[in-house]
């Protein structure tokens, strides 16, 4: 068998111009004794995806390859119903095992593995977390070297696929990492770290300084900090009664006042914020305002990113059966008009606007596999729910508990 190797996130004639993930498909390939050809002249097209709403680019491939076998995995992986139409199999979660499978037992004992998802198939299918630790750090398509720190997140927010899809484990050998680290650094000016919470891990303190990380409130507040000169907090809520509803309760004080102390200590700061969490009103909008005038007020210096993006629902959460409505685009409107009209401006301060409701709206049928009418009328789990996630029991309670039981949330499969 001939292997090619697609990056979903760059077009077919940049490649190999590509990311982290297909960079580890290619060393998988070398150390089987393989070699990447051509999509071309290849019998197996691996492809990797980010999000669900690829599966526009998989239709392509489809079109342009109608006899190649395509098999997807990657990060959009733990979402497969909407890739599922577009190709023969799909690795859910981490392919190590499936990989070593397809290379040396071939296809049909590969498709039998317990992560494999077909369409049409009715069997369940589980979240692979075998996580390669054993591989070398590879290149992203930023030109940093990556490290993986972890896998998963300790903290459960309920809107997050990542701590929900995958159970926590972080690198099983720190001391071989940080020896890795520090001999790479040496001769390459630009490293990163690939970790949801970079200072939820054992090892933080022994980590070196590198560009730029991401970080919990949570943890920041018990270890000091970050290693990184730019600092990205997910913050989530546009209020402190929304964050603490999705189990990120940070208070305006404390954001404001962390924020100014990591500008004091020279750190540039970015806050991800998600518009529209259930239950957002104006009124929320209004304390974000009220936060970043108070935080011009104390910070004589330092900058500040706000990065918005429109909440979108993810198969393995709590807030998945939520219904959606495009309420959460005016009141960004009437937010973005007060900052850019005066009142909050400061050059010292950018911002990035959320998706439209429109491309929202795409990206959740993706996500979801159900149709826009499915999504505004909320209660519906759809046809991902045929995937184990490692914590579904939990998750089942946690919409019992917002009024959407399990046999309605099922009903869509």
């Amino acid at each position: 068998m001939q292997y090619s190797i697609i990056d979903a996130s760059f077009s077919e004639k940049n490649q190999p111009g590509r990311g982290a993930s297909a960079e580890y498909l290619l060393w998988e390939l070398h150390r089987h004794d393989l070699q990447e050809v051509r999509p071309a002249q290849s019998d197996i097209m691996l492809v990797t995806c980010v999000h669900p709403i690829q599966a526009t680019q998989l239709k392509g491939l489809r079109k342009r390859y109608p006899s190649k076998i395509i098999i997807v995995g990657g990060p959009a992986s733990t979402s497969p119903y909407e890739l599922g139409k577009y190709c023969n199999m799909i690795c859910c979660g981490d392919g190590q095992h499936f990989l070593h499978t397809l290379f040396t037992l071939g296809l049909n004992a590969a498709v039998g593995c317990s992560n494999v998802w077909v369409d049409g198939d009715t069997r369940r299918v589980t979240v692979d977390q075998g996580f390669p630790w054993g591989m070398p750090p590879i290149e992203n398509e930023s030109g940093a070297v990556a490290f993986w720190l972890g896998r998963g997140c300790k903290n459960k927010c309920s809107f997050c696929q990542t701590g929900w899809a995958y159970t926590y484990s972080e690198n099983p050998n720190p001391d071989r990492l940080i020896q890795q680290i520090n001999t790479v650094r040496q001769r390459h000016p630009k490293i990163a770290y690939t970790s949801n919470d970079t200072l939820q891990h054992s090892f933080f303190s022994q980590l070196p300084t590198t560009g730029a990380g991401s970080y919990s409130f949570k943890f920041i507040r018990e270890h000091g900090l970050p290693p990184s000169r730019t600092v990205r907090i997910g913050v989530e809520g546009v209020s402190a009664r929304l964050r603490k509803s999705v189990k990120k309760p940070i208070s305006s004080d404390d954001l404001v006042g962390c924020t100014s102390w990591l500008n004091a200590n020279k750190k540039a700061v970015r806050w991800f914020m998600i518009a529209d969490l259930p239950g957002e009103t104006q009124a929320d909008w209004e304390q974000l305002k009220a936060d970043l005038l108070r935080w011009k007020e104390i910070t004589p210096k330092g900058t500040l990113g706000v990065s918005f993006t429109a909440f979108c629902p993810d198969p393995a959460t709590p807030l998945a059966v939520v219904p959606l409505s495009d309420d959460y685009y005016p009141r960004w409107e009437d937010f973005k008009e007060w900052f850019f009209g005066g009142v909050g401006w400061s050059n010292r301060i950018k911002i990035m606007a959320p998706q439209g409701p429109e491309n929202r709206m795409k990206k959740a049928m993706a996500s979801m596999g159900l149709s826009e009418a499915e999504l505004r009328d909320g209660g519906h789990a759809g046809p991902n729910a045929r995937m184990i996630y490692p914590y579904e029991k939990t998750v089942d309670k946690l919409r019992e508990s917002m009024g959407y039981g399990k046999e309605g949330c099922n009903s869509q499969i």
